[in-house]
């Protein structure tokens, strides 16, 4: 099934597990991590949180991202929920866990 790409620009509430071997202070592996999920660049990210852990610390963030997203064609396009999409992706991404998600605007 072919796709069409579409560019969202979304503002999330999430949490990054930032590994305490990474490079860098928190804010830089929060974004490395964050870019590490498919087809997602990190705008902006501020720090709204921490919690330290044994091997990492979990950071609370809030963050405007850029993310390409597919819907397939034949698919009803009327019914695609953006912002679910973009919290299914984050998920995917490991130590990343979407609070909240809301779409900021289509980004073409």
């Amino acid at each position: 099934m072919a796709a069409a790409t579409h560019r969202l620009l979304a503002r999330t509430e999430l949490t990054v597990r930032v590994s305490q071997g990474t490079p860098g202070d928190l804010a830089t592996g929060a974004r490395t991590q964050l870019e590490r999920v498919d087809g997602v660049a990190v705008d902006d990210l501020e720090i709204a949180g921490l919690q330290p852990g044994l091997n990492d610390t979990t950071v609370e963030a809030v963050a405007t991202l850029s993310i390409d997203g597919e819907v397939g064609v034949g698919q009803d396009t009327e019914r695609f929920d953006p912002e679910g999409h973009v919290a299914e992706r984050l998920a995917s991404g490991f130590g990343v866990e979407p609070e909240r998600v809301e779409l900021i605007e289509p980004a073409g």
